[in-house]
């Protein structure tokens, strides 16, 4: 067990009959923040949540976070209730109200567990000793002589026990305590166990609301159009047919769309297909995929902001043995299986939301900027400001997310169905079609990347250098390899009218793709063994050992089925370490046959054994249909795919067999919603390179037969 000294600013004990009904309340911040810049914003955002043990046995857990299949929540709770002694079981959640004490909401970058690991523990903590405190002030004994376990708190030696609830009204006037300890890992109980999720019950029964569930008293329902060319406006409607159709309420123009409003969602999306609209197709006509992978590779051609740099590459270039290279990776969408939708209903001045969002701030705000007056929406910001504030006038309520991706943080659809609603002056629900989902998604970004390598006389790598290009500011990390001389560059990012967005892992897939690929590549080029030159450069201990792990689990070096190969890859993101094998064989018709993926990962202290089993999985099937199916191509100003017919993700005979290890560790845990991701594609790569001796460098992709 370890004590800690309690930071009083950050922990809060008030009394919440005001607020939530007489008992026990516990204010506390997240200690953590997201990686510096991934929501865009100049300053880290803080989150906070709210523990309320009330007089009725209800142990409430208010929780900022979106639900969206990741299972933090459930997380959470069980993080929250090893300290204080409970079953999960026992905790309810509930999101918390979007009010200034908790901070600037939004879900993203696998920072929820990272940020509300040592948080959540302290707050169990400080709960558990204030009841324990206030039980021997009831006993007339010695806190020393009481402890908590299951809801309870037990005198040790009479065995006498008082629940928690019935100590919630006394515990909430006594101070909070200097010093807590919190249980060391040999100590865990609800830790590292594959406790059931609580979002699945409600899942399987029919009873989650997600966005698309939502139903109102009155409602309408409504569909969107927009336009087809990247940049284009609504010039012209004739909406004569569309009004035609039985059930029709409203045909509306809103920002660069319009909007078909009907008495059900099939019949709005009905009427739209025949809606005849004129488009301004702007100056975006003459974009394609081809301009802008040459705009890239333009860029890459000059020299950019160095992000890591050890040694000198200059001489070592121009080395004899030396290997040179060109990755790309294409636009994607990120097709999630619910599409954009929003509710929205403005009433007397006040706008209510319910959304299926990853930032119910942002959300807010947008709410705010389409549903209130130019004069409401300034007064209300400058009274929220200074907490001027006496009424709430948007009110956002999150429902569960049918896959976010990263994709819904940005607020689009809350801006439209806002604004229909604020039109028709009646409650509407919007709802995109799937064409209308892909075409007018936030991107993940196109990448162009430049590599060189040379090689020592024994065949090491000797220099590397990567130089990447790409439409917004490009991410990298540093190189985790022991190679002396090393130079990463950014080039000057590429303006580009195309939407991009955070995505799955987000830098860290195309950057992992380009490293490890060309690690091989390079390895090749040396006649050495990839796996024992990694094992022999690599730097970070916990990396070595995930991969190490991987290939042994994969059966690296042994005598494989006939026809078929292995690839290597490993990366380090949002603070895990992964490794992944993949095992393949070559079919007829360009096809490549994934049997099996091992993936290896420590993520720190495993709180669910069974959702980190479960993202891996989740990240292979999205790693594999971006490596081997998908992308979004662009031909004159238009996006090209529009449906799962030609944006196909991985069907069920295409599934390979997932084996994950998870390392035990003591370090605090990481995310792992996304690190699953990065290693696959480069790892593909690899087992085609060693079965073809042709290189991959640009996803998605198939192999080429030799003669």
């Amino acid at each position: 067990m370890s004590k800690i000294n309690v930071n009083r600013r950050r922990f809060l004990k008030v009394t919440g009959s005001s607020v939530f009904g007489t008992g026990l309340i516990l204010a506390m911040k997240w200690d953590e923040l997201p990686a510096k810049g991934f929501f865009n914003k100049s300053a880290s955002f803080q989150a906070s949540a709210w523990l309320k043990i009330g007089t009725q046995d209800n142990i409430t857990m208010y929780v900022v976070e979106s639900e969206m299949g990741q299972g933090s929540v459930s997380l959470m709770s069980m993080i929250l209730a090893e300290e204080l002694e409970i079953a999960c079981s026992d905790i309810q959640i509930e999101r918390a109200p979007l009010k200034p004490l908790y901070g600037y909401q939004a879900t993203g970058g696998s920072s929820s567990i990272r940020k509300g690991w040592a948080t959540l523990r302290t707050a169990g903590a400080i709960t558990r000793e204030i009841l324990i405190s206030t039980a021997a002030e009831h006993w007339s004994t010695s806190a020393d002589d009481c402890f908590a376990d299951n809801g309870f708190i037990i005198h040790k030696g009479s065995g006498k026990k008082i629940r928690f609830s019935e100590l919630a009204s006394k515990a909430s006037s006594l101070p909070i305590p200097e010093k807590v300890t919190l249980k060391s890992p040999q100590q865990y109980k609800i830790l590292g166990t594959a406790i059931p999720r609580q979002d699945i019950p409600v899942k399987i029964n029919g009873s989650a609301e997600f966005g698309i569930d939502v139903q109102l008293p009155n409602m309408l329902y409504a569909t969107t159009v927009h336009c087809p060319f990247i940049g284009g406006k609504v010039k012209k409607v004739d909406d004569s047919r569309a009004r035609s159709v039985p059930g029709v309420q409203h045909i509306l123009s809103i920002d660069n769309a319009v909007a078909v409003v009907a008495v059900d969602t099939w019949v709005a999306m009905k009427a739209a297909n025949l809606l005849d609209i004129e488009w301004h197709q702007s100056t975006n006509q003459h974009l394609s995929s081809k301009t802008i992978r040459d705009d890239l590779q333009r860029a890459a051609s000059h020299s950019g902001k160095t992000a890591f740099q050890r040694g000198d590459i200059s001489n070592t270039l121009s080395a004899a043995q030396k290997l040179s290279a060109t990755y790309e990776t294409p636009f994607q969408a990120h097709a999630a299986m619910e599409p954009m939708n929003c509710t929205a209903q403005i009433k007397d001045g006040y706008c209510e939301v319910w959304a299926p969002t990853q930032s119910p701030s942002k959300a807010k705000d947008t709410a705010a900027q389409y549903g209130l007056s130019k004069m409401d929406f300034y007064v209300d910001k400058v009274s929220r400001r200074f907490g001027l504030a006496e009424r709430e006038v948007v009110d956002i309520h999150t429902t569960f997310l049918g896959g976010g991706f990263g994709r819904r943080l940005k607020q689009d659809f809350v801006a439209e169905a806002v604004q229909i609603a604020k039109k028709i002056d009646q409650p509407v629900k919007l709802t995109w079609s799937r064409e209308q989902d892909i075409q007018h998604d936030f991107y993940h970004p196109y990448t162009f990347h430049m590599l060189e390598g040379s090689i020592d006389s024994k065949g090491k790598p000797l220099s590397w250098w990567h130089r990447l290009s790409s439409l917004r500011s490009a991410g990298t990390t540093d190189l985790p390899y022991a190679i002396p001389n090393i130079k990463i560059e950014v080039a000057a990012p590429v303006d580009s009218p195309v939407p991009t967005g955070p995505w799955r892992s987000v830098s860290h897939h195309y950057y992992a793709f380009a490293k490890e690929t060309f690690f091989d590549e390079l390895a090749h080029l040396g006649k050495q063994d990839p796996l024992e030159l990694r094992l022999e450069l690599l730097q970070e201990q916990r990396l070595k050992a995930v991969l190490e792990l991987a290939a042994d689990k994969s059966g690296w070096g042994r005598s494989l089925p006939e026809g078929h190969f292995i690839g290597l890859a490993a990366h380090r993101s949002f603070g895990s370490y992964v490794a992944q094998a993949v095992e393949i064989s070559l079919g007829d018709n360009a096809r490549i046959h994934v049997h099996r993926v091992v993936v290896a990962i420590d993520c720190g202290i495993v709180i669910n054994p069974d959702i980190v089993r479960a993202q891996m999985e989740g990240s292979v099937v999205f790693g594999l249909t971006a490596a081997l199916k998908t992308f979004i191509s662009i031909e004159q100003g238009q996006i090209q795919q529009s449906n799962f017919h030609d944006f196909a993700i991985l069907q069920f005979d295409e599934m390979p067999k997932v084996d994950t290890y998870i390392v035990n560790s003591n370090e605090s845990p990481q995310g792992i919603g996304e690190p699953g991701v990065p290693p696959l594609a480069p790892a593909l790569a690899n087992a085609v390179f060693a079965a073809t001796q042709v290189p991959v460098r640009s996803l998605p992709f198939s192999y080429t037969k030799q003669s």
